[in-house]
């Protein structure tokens, strides 16, 4: 028969508290002692009885209800170690007293995050692991259920960690299949990007994935998921060589304004409201995504507003926007026009935005040659390519910063708009507009 005994760690902390540490007496063989991270000033301690003290009738109101709580903690604790013992079917495994050391510590961890899974089930692959990710991040930061449309049938939420998980997944289903979270190294981080060099994909998405993979891994150490957590955490993976093409997709003002006054016909009036929503974005250096949160409440004045202040949906900055006439010109468009839960534009996936985009400017003949020199591993790729297939719904915020440095804006004024918070997501930009400088400087003066 088990014993679970209660006592108070010697040491106090800087409030005087004590922690009240668990002994585990089940045989001769398996004794083990732990923390239970719960903490009590010893004066409400009652060393005879191993429990907190009884609260007397003439007590602090505040001091009662501490204490009752902290004895209904420690009773349900002891609960929750005696099941553990009883759903543990074979206590003569654990050889070694760290052990059984590791069992108490992963029990007690259990007790107050019921999501932990046992580090020893080797049987844990990453793809069950996934399920579970899911499962308790939906919950626990309520993430909204994607609109399942024919693009995407197998989208299931509209979360950022969700696509950031999906990502990694198929790429480690791909390398590995069967891949075990008690597997985990740092060295599995070395093979995984080694297997995107060798699928081919660029650093600066290799380097995105590293990063999604080590943010999943974090909240999978913080619950108790990796053998090697902290080993594989701290690992670093080696360095790629990322050239930033930032600032090369950008539009000229002749090829903003192109599209800014392009008068579309019956065939093509889905169109404009990608092309709206596309300017108003160059004007304003909003990211496509801020236009999903941006409401018509957001402007200071709803006939004639002059600014609108609102929260990025990236970075949670709150910035305030100032209109211009040709801004303000596609808001007064739009302010009537009924939209759901309020937003200035009626939505449009960020695919549906790229395609028309990519039409747009094709029928424009915008179609000057840009080339883009990115790495795989460490080959280098040199690609050249139309306008119309490099425009994308990132290309307005670039066209916002660069003609902004035209116009002899500071970085900080920039900074201001586009919410950047330091110089080096500037300097590719303004290597941008120094060249061009340059080039007026030894070709026209």
């Amino acid at each position: 028969m088990s014993t679970i005994n209660y006592t108070l760690s010697k040491c106090a902390d800087s409030t005087g508290k004590s922690q009240i540490l668990v002994r585990v007496s089940v045989s001769r063989t398996f004794r083990v002692g732990g923390k239970t991270k719960m903490f009590i000033n010893p004066k409400d301690w009652n060393e005879d009885e191993q429990s907190v003290r009884k609260c007397r009738k003439v007590e602090n109101i505040d001091t009662k209800r501490e204490l009752e709580a902290l004895r209904e903690q420690l009773n349900k604790l002891t609960h929750h170690i005696n099941k553990a013992l009883i759903e543990e079917q074979n206590l003569d495994a654990f050889e070694t007293q760290k052990d059984k050391q590791e069992w108490l510590e992963f029990v007690i961890d259990c007790f107050y995050d019921p999501s932990v899974k046992l580090v020893r089930n080797k049987a844990l692959t990453f793809d069950e692991f996934a399920k579970v990710f899911v499962e308790i991040r939906s919950k626990e930061e309520n993430w909204k259920p994607a609109k399942r449309g024919h693009i995407n049938q197998k989208k299931l939420w509209d979360n950022p960690a969700f696509d950031k998980l999906s990502a990694v997944q198929t790429q480690l289903h791909s390398m590995n299949p069967k891949l075990l979270m008690a597997d985990i190294t740092g060295k599995t981080r070395d093979d995984y990007q080694d297997f995107l060099v060798k699928k081919g994909f660029k650093n600066t998405t290799i380097e995105n994935h590293n990063a999604y993979f080590k943010q999943i891994l974090k909240w999978a150490n913080e619950r108790g998921y990796l053998k090697h957590g902290e080993e594989v955490i701290k690992h670093k993976v080696k360095k790629l060589k990322i050239i930033d093409p930032k600032a090369v997709n950008y539009l000229h003002w002749d090829e903003f304004l192109l599209i800014y006054n392009y008068e579309f016909d019956e065939l093509h009036k889905e169109w404009e409201l990608a092309r709206d929503r596309f300017c108003f974005c160059c004007l304003t250096s909003l990211r496509h995504s801020d236009l999903s949160v941006l409401k018509k409440s957001c402007f200071d004045h709803p006939d004639d507003p002059t600014s609108f202040t609102f929260v990025s949906k990236k970075t949670d900055d709150n910035l305030t926007i100032y209109l211009n006439e040709m801004s303000k010109k596609i808001y007064m468009k739009y302010k009537d026009i009924p939209t759901e839960n309020g937003l200035l534009f009626p939505t449009k996936s960020g695919d549906k935005m790229r395609r028309c985009l990519k039409n747009i400017a094709k029928a424009l003949n915008i179609d000057r040659e840009i080339t883009i020199t990115r790495y795989c591993g460490d080959r280098r790729i040199d690609e050249t390519i139309k306008m119309y297939d490099a425009i994308g719904t990132h290309t307005a915020r670039r066209t916002f910063v660069v003609h902004c440095l035209e116009m002899g804006w500071s970085p900080d004024d920039i900074m201001s708009y586009t919410g950047h918070e330091d110089y080096d997501t500037m300097k590719p930009y303004i290597d941008v507009v120094d060249k061009k400088r340059k080039d007026l400087m030894e070709s026209k003066f």
